[in-house]
């Protein structure tokens, strides 16, 4: 994995480094500097070094002076500016040369096995007007909400004094604290919610075979989406005025009704994918949502949240939302939003996550999910990083020049590359920006991302027409 980090400032590169060692060299947070290796019995290892050095170090580094605008450079002069309106704005992959080093094609764990190569590192691309910073790392070292922890402390190490001296120590991980779910350690207190939905063998085997055509063979096209707050808000407020007059003519209480801005943004992408394709009304759609473990399992298996003990590693579950394609296309944003928010809450209970796990121990497939629906289904899939805060970062005190001191540093752009692995339909939601824009990727089947586009154009007209509706502009 590379996030990139685009900030309309020239950084010092040597700033961004040592706070982001010193970071991974403090109590509790060394794990992020260790080397991964497999054991006689073919198990990942970490081995992490007894003291960090030069030869050694705490993470990897590489600072690329470009010696020009960032206008003026191949790959970063196509780094977006958020339009008016909801667009398809630019291609995440014509930015891998600022992601990785050049001809470098990321190759999964095997890079780190086979290399003296910490699961942290950093690149620094420093033009005459911007810079773009780069933090890669290994997805066995933590989630989107593990890099939140690992954002904060790296910001706080920067800033020093007071904020360096509040940064926590993260929970010991010198054994897994999720290892009661994967080894079914303690019997589940009630049945998932979908278990009749479930994918048996045949499903399986149905689905992969379409899926993995689309992921493996089918040519593929990455694009980064970009949703103004000028469209997305009004949306989220029509989706509550909706779910509130439903509720008084039910005689329930509109003041319960809750919808948050990514349940509005989730359900808009998703109808985006679906509506153009023109697929069978009745043809089931699997929407499946990653959420984070942590809060469900505080004070349980993790410390509790008045501890301040982070868990920087892995801790995600999925929530899984089944509707028709007639659904998507025919009802309301607000009913699709509304299936996703009852999806979270009541999937994302300790009970429903170990009744979960212990669907993936005992499928015999190997696989780390399960899958509900049918064989014919059409998957997407969502990851949002909202919470990591990365549009938050404020790396105010590597800044070069004095003239903006004072003014917050933020990334005015977030994206990320990865590989080998590219899944079809699975958008990552990097969050929102200063300006209230919010911007996710994803890979698509080449061809489908001009139909989404001209889903996009037509939803953008159609919601424009209302009476109070923003035209954008």
């Amino acid at each position: 994995m590379a996030v990139l980090l685009v900030f309309d400032d020239v950084l010092d590169p040597e700033r961004l480094r040592r706070s982001l060692e010193g970071l991974v060299k403090r109590e509790g947070w060394q794990r992020l500097g260790g080397r991964l290796r497999k054991n006689a019995a073919g198990k990942i290892e970490w081995h992490i070094p007894s003291e960090f050095t030069a030869e050694r170090p705490a993470i990897t580094f590489t600072h690329v002076g470009h010696g020009m605008s960032a206008a003026e450079h191949p790959a970063a002069s196509k780094i977006p500016r958020a339009p008016s309106r909801p667009s398809v704005v630019s291609d995440p992959d014509e930015l891998a040369d600022l992601a990785w080093e050049p001809g470098y094609s990321p190759n999964g764990i095997n890079d780190y096995l086979l290399a003296d190569n910490p699961v942290l590192g950093l690149r620094v691309n420093s033009f005459s007007d911007r810079t773009v910073v780069v933090l890669q790392w290994q997805h066995v070292a933590f989630d989107a909400l593990g890099m939140q922890y690992v954002v904060e402390g790296w910001c706080d190490m920067l800033w020093g004094g007071e904020r360096a001296g509040k940064i926590p120590t993260p929970c010991g991980l010198d054994k897994d604290p999720f290892e009661v779910l994967a080894l079914g350690l303690r019997p589940t207190t009630e049945e998932h919610i979908l278990t009749n939905k479930r994918l048996g063998l045949g499903g399986m085997v149905k689905w992969g075979l379409g899926y993995g055509v689309d992921m493996l063979v089918r040519a593929k096209e990455n694009r980064m989406v970009c949703v103004p707050e000028t469209y997305w808000r009004p949306q989220l407020e029509k989706g509550l005025q909706e779910l509130r007059a439903e509720a008084v003519e039910k005689g329930e209480d509109p003041t319960k009704v809750f919808l948050t801005e990514n349940d509005i943004l989730t359900a808009w992408i998703l109808r985006c994918v679906i509506s153009p394709m023109e697929m069978d009304p009745d043809r089931m759609v699997a929407a499946s949502i990653a959420m984070s473990l942590r809060k469900a399992f505080e004070g349980d298996l993790l410390p509790s949240a008045a501890e301040n003990r982070p868990y920087v590693g892995n801790a995600f579950g999925w929530a899984n939302v089944l509707v028709s394609v007639r659904d998507v296309t025919d009802k309301p944003l607000s009913f699709l939003a509304r299936q996703l928010r009852r999806a979270i809450n009541d999937q994302g209970t300790r009970a429903q996550h170990e009744a979960y796990y212990a669907m993936v121990r005992a499928s015999g497939m190997g696989l780390p999910i399960v899958l509900f629906g049918n064989g014919d289904m059409a998957q997407v899939g969502f990851s949002n990083w909202s919470k990591a805060g990365l549009f938050d970062v404020d790396f105010a005190p590597a800044r070069v020049n004095a003239t903006n001191s004072g003014a917050p540093c933020r990334p005015v752009f977030v994206q990320e590359n990865h590989g080998p692995i590219k899944p079809v339909n699975g958008f990552f939601i990097f969050g929102k920006d200063a300006q209230g824009n919010y911007w996710s990727s994803a890979y698509r089947v080449k061809g489908q991302w001009a139909t989404f586009e001209e889903q996009l154009r037509r939803d953008f007209e159609v919601e424009a027409s209302y009476p109070g509706q923003s035209d954008g502009v």
